[in-house]
């Protein structure tokens, strides 16, 4: 992005010491992101502000635009698939549980009741 938007002429200062404190800073504040969700951001903010230079903190604020829009397309979707809560389910007895978990191979043990 520095050669595309090399506006203040960073590329000729490759090397130096303010060069390489600009790529750290970069470096430390996208780390915990994924490449292609950096890309994607960095497409965003320069379509988002065509005239500005973006910097890290816009990087990392549309990355978490198009991480909040994802979550809300996934509840969306998770919403229309979830079960009906409103059909009431079937009781299993007591009796059906015991067969249940004897045909998946596991015994019931009770506890002796007391008496009093």
């Amino acid at each position: 992005m520095a050669k595309k938007l090399d506006r203040f002429g960073w590329e000729r200062d490759r090397g130096s010491a303010a060069h390489d404190r600009l790529l750290i800073d970069w470096m430390d504040a996208l780390q915990d992101y994924p490449l292609d969700e950096i890309q994607a951001a960095c497409r965003a903010a320069i379509i988002a502000n065509p005239n500005r230079t973006p910097n890290e903190g816009h990087i990392v604020h549309e990355i978490t635009i198009a991480r909040r829009e994802a979550a809300l397309r996934h509840q969306a979707t998770a919403w229309r698939h979830s079960p009906r809560v409103d059909q009431p389910r079937e009781r299993v007895t007591r009796e059906q549980a015991e067969a249940i978990l004897l045909a998946a191979g596991f015994s019931v043990k009770r506890m002796p009741q007391v008496l009093e």
